[in-house]
C-alpha cells in the first residue's frame, strides 16, 4: 500500500514538472504550434533615456514618445507576423547606470538601441553597441567614426548655421560665446569658429561655467566688458535657463541665441517673463501650426497630434529624435529585416534617405545627423514658441 501511494506521488510530481517545462517554453519570443509552424517573432528594441534626474527636462518627452509608440504598435498588431517590443530604461541622468542598462539590453537580445538623452551618456554606451555590433540610434550629438552609429540629432555645425545665418542677415560682427563645461557644451565652439571665420564674425569673448552651476553672473559680467553685439550660449537646461535669467537681470538688450538643448518646455518655464531678445534653435515641431502647408508639416502634425492626445502636452525636438530612431527600426522590420546585421544593411543600402521629424536623414552618411530642414529659430511669446521666419 505504501509503495502504491509513493508511486502515485512520484507520478504526480513528474506531471507537475513536465507542465512546468511547457510553461517556460511558452515564454520564449518565438512560438510554434504542434506542426512546428512559426506563430510569431518578437523583435526587441532597447531605449535608454533620462526620464528622471537633471536631464529629464530633455528625457521626459523621449520617455513619453516610447510609451506612445509601444501603445500604437500594440494596437496595430504584429508587422508581417513580427511583434515589436520596446524595452526602455531610465538611466536617471547617471552615465554609469546607462552603461549597466546597455549591458542588460544586449543580454536580452535587442536588435538596436535608441539613446541616450545626453552626449556624455551616448558616448559612454557607444563602445558597448560597437562591441555587440548592433545599431545605435544616437539621440544626442556624438563624435565617432563607428559605422553602426546613426546620429539622429543635428550636428553642431547644422545647429549653429541657423544662428550664423541670422548674424549675417542682421550684420552682427562681434559675438560672445558662453558654454557649459561638459560633453555637450564644449562641442559647439569649434563648429562656430569655422563658420564665423567664413563670414568675418569676431569672437570677442569666451566664457565657460560648470554644468551644475546656479549662477553665471560673473561670466556674463566679463562678457559685457567686451561689448559684443550678441551672445551665444551652448548648454542644456537647467544651465541654459539660468544663463538667460542672469542675462536679463543684468539688463542686456542685445540678442541671445541658445542651442537646441534649450528647445524644451523646461527652458520656457525657467525664463517666464524674461524671454525678450532670446532666440533658440529648435524644431519645426514646436511651431508646426505656424508653418506653411507641406508634406513635412503633415508628417509633423501626425506625430504632434498623437502625442498631445495621449499626454496633454506638446512634444519637443528630443521627442522627435527618439521617435525617428524607433521609426527607422520599424521601417526595417516592415521590410522583413529583423536582425541587427540586416537592419544596418537596410538602413544604409536600401532606405538610404528618410524624411524624419527631426529633419531629413542621409543614412548613407549616418554620422552627419539630421539636415537643417527640420530646424528653425524660435522666439518665446506668452510662454509659447513663436516661429521666427
Amino acid at each position: 500500500m505504501k509503495k502504491a501511494v509513493k508511486g502515485r506521488m512520484l507520478l504526480a510530481l513528474l506531471i507537475v514538472f513536465l507542465f512546468g517545462i511547457a510553461g517556460c517554453g511558452s515564454q520564449s519570443t518565438t512560438q510554434t504550434d504542434n506542426k512546428g509552424k512559426d506563430q510569431g517573432k518578437v523583435v526587441k528594441i532597447g531605449v535608454i533615456v533620462a526620464e528622471t534626474g537633471p536631464a529629464s527636462t530633455l528625457g521626459h518627452a523621449q520617455a513619453n514618445t516610447v510609451k506612445l509608440i509601444q501603445k500604437e504598435l500594440d494596437q496595430q498588431g504584429p508587422i508581417n507576423g513580427t511583434k515589436i517590443q520596446l524595452i526602455m530604461h531610465d538611466y536617471e541622468t547617471n552615465d554609469t547606470k546607462a552603461v549597466i542598462a546597455m549591458d542588460k539590453l544586449i543580454s536580452e537580445g535587442v536588435v538596436a538601441v535608441v539613446g541616450a538623452t545626453q552626449t556624455s551618456t551616448t558616448m559612454a554606451i557607444l563602445p558597448k553597441a560597437v562591441q555587440a555590433n548592433i545599431p545605435l540610434m544616437a539621440t544626442a550629438p556624438v563624435s565617432t567614426d563607428k559605422e553602426n552609429v546613426y546620429m539622429l540629432a543635428h550636428s553642431s555645425s547644422t545647429i549653429i548655421s541657423q544662428v550664423v545665418d541670422y548674424l549675417v542677415k542682421h550684420n552682427i560682427k562681434k559675438v560672445a560665446w558662453l558654454n557649459a563645461r561638459d560633453a555637450f557644451g564644449v562641442i559647439g565652439l569649434p563648429a562656430f569658429k569655422e563658420l564665423a571665420k567664413q563670414h568675418d564674425i569676431e569672437i570677442v569673448a569666451h566664457e565657460e561655467f560648470d554644468a551644475t552651476a546656479s549662477d553665471m553672473t560673473v561670466q556674463l559680467t566679463n562678457i559685457r566688458k567686451k561689448n559684443p553685439e550678441a551672445v551665444i550660449v551652448w548648454s542644456r537646461t537647467p544651465g541654459a535657463g539660468i544663463v538667460a535669467r542672469n542675462f536679463k537681470s543684468l539688463g542686456f538688450t542685445i540678442p541671445m541665441f541658445q542651442s537646441t538643448a534649450a528647445a524644451n518646455k523646461g527652458f520656457i518655464e525657467q525664463v517666464q517673463g524674461n524671454s525678450d531678445n532670446i532666440m533658440v534653435v529648435g524644431s519645426k515641431l514646436s511651431v508646426v501650426d505656424q508653418l506653411p502647408e507641406s508634406d513635412q508639416k503633415k508628417r509633423i502634425l501626425a506625430f504632434r497630434d498623437a502625442y498631445v492626445k495621449e499626454f496633454g502636452e506638446e512634444p519637443d525636438l528630443f521627442a522627435a529624435h527618439a521617435y525617428d530612431g524607433i521609426q527607422l527600426i520599424i521601417e526595417a522590420v516592415k521590410a522583413g529585416k529583423t536582425t541587427a546585421k540586416d537592419i544596418q544593411n537596410f538602413l544604409k543600402n536600401e532606405l538610404k534617405e528618410y524624411p524624419a521629424i527631426s529633419g531629413t536623414l542621409d543614412l548613407t552618411n549616418p554620422l552627419k545627423g539630421a539636415k537643417a530642414d527640420g530646424l528653425t529659430l524660435l522666439r518665446i511669446e506668452n510662454n509659447q514658441w513663436k516661429y521666427n521666419q
